[in-house]
């Protein structure tokens, strides 16, 4: 599980210090103002822990060219200096820091694993490991991260682990890591506790999914299938988010990283989402999301100050965009965070239609 980032000269970023909780945490901001690029750095430290841990030989070498490569493979830049902050002639400094699930409720976290690491504009292949964790437990603790795109994959599943082992494609590293995921089949015993999340999403996405061949199907009761190419895309998001939660890719202690859930979804389908973010967190799963959607985050607070969710930790920031860079506001609150620009949009909206039938 993430528990803060800082950055300094990454990205839109001069400088940031992002503190996370271990339930629900939204991101909140304009096109350009770095939602997507925290996404993905919080899923490249949480992803370190437990695929480094695997490994026999932790060196500082090997941590370097880890992180350089999936750097590469989740942004896409031409090079490495490119990720540098373009007001900026200084050295980019990433620090990430992670906690596994057994430690949340100690303060004291005594598993958290540190990585930090540096480059400069110039840099065209590599970084700089300044810290590191050598000693990594290779245990159900450390959790894993699991990272939903903007746009969904089903439809575009079949033949996409083949295409992006052999070709240079523009898609990143979220798409092939999810198309592995996707690619597991279901466990026998589902945890008792995701019963009911699946049966609600069963009902909004009327069935379930079912990989044939290489290529998704939705099957309805049983019996009725349909090509998943033929199902609105709305429907293709949630079902991957069940399906994930079947096959096991997503489970207590582990990270889920989705940006702009509400994305070409109706607004009954987003409250459905809503509930099953909360449900996720209530359960152990941290969640991290970026979104545009006041309706989402509206729903959020409804469903967050009901008695089963008051205790559930909560975190929201806002990113703003200002001379010197982007600025993020941070509270556990939504009335905590300013400027709102979802918030602010809809109320300018607002007064401008009841000009209009004022003018009238």
């Amino acid at each position: 599980m993430i528990r803060n980032l800082q950055l300094r000269n990454f990205t839109a970023f001069e400088q940031a210090d992002l503190q996370f909780s271990p339930g629900l945490n939204v991101i909140i901001g304009e096109n350009g103002t770095g939602k997507t690029h925290l996404l993905k750095l919080g899923y490249l430290f949480s992803n370190a822990w437990p695929r480094l841990a695997k490994e026999p030989n932790v060196a500082k070498k090997h941590i370097e060219n880890y992180f350089s490569l999936h750097l590469k493979q989740l942004f896409k830049p031409d090079k490495i200096g490119s990720l540098a902050n373009s007001e900026s002639d200084g050295k980019s400094l990433v620090f990430g820091r992670c906690i596994p699930f057994q430690s949340l409720q100690d303060s004291s976290y005594l598993d958290e694993v540190d990585w930090k690491f540096s480059f400069s504009r110039l840099a065209k292949e590599n970084i700089g490991i300044e810290s590191f964790c050598i000693d990594l437990k290779d245990d159900d603790s450390c959790g894993k991260a699991v990272y939903l795109p903007a746009k969904e994959m089903l439809s575009f599943f079949e033949g996409f682990l083949a295409l992006y082992t052999k070709r240079e494609i523009a898609m990143d590293e979220t798409y092939h890591d999810l198309a592995l995921n996707l690619s597991m089949p279901k466990l026998k015993n589902i945890p008792e506790f995701l019963v009911d999340a699946l049966q609600d999403l069963a009902e909004d996405i009327g069935g379930a999914l079912e990989l044939d061949g290489g290529k998704f199907y939705l099957v309805a009761n049983g019996k009725k299938r349909r090509e998943i190419t033929l199902v609105a895309e709305g429907i293709r998001k949630l079902a991957t988010l069940r399906h994930l939660i079947e096959n096991g890719s997503l489970e207590r202690g582990d990270t889920l990283f989705w940006d702009e859930p509400e994305s070409n979804l109706n607004p009954k389908l987003i409250k459905d989402v809503a509930a099953a973010l909360l449900f996720l967190c209530k359960n152990g799963i941290q969640v991290v999301v970026a979104t545009h959607s006041l309706f989402l985050l509206r729903e959020l607070e409804i469903l967050a100050a009901q008695e089963d969710y008051k205790s559930l930790p909560q975190r929201y920031f806002a990113l703003e965009k200002t001379s010197s860079g982007i600025q993020v506001h941070q509270g556990d609150t939504v009335d905590e965070i300013d400027p709102l620009v979802l918030l602010d949009e809809d109320l300018e909206q607002s007064d401008r239609f009841m000009s209009i039938g004022n003018e009238q």
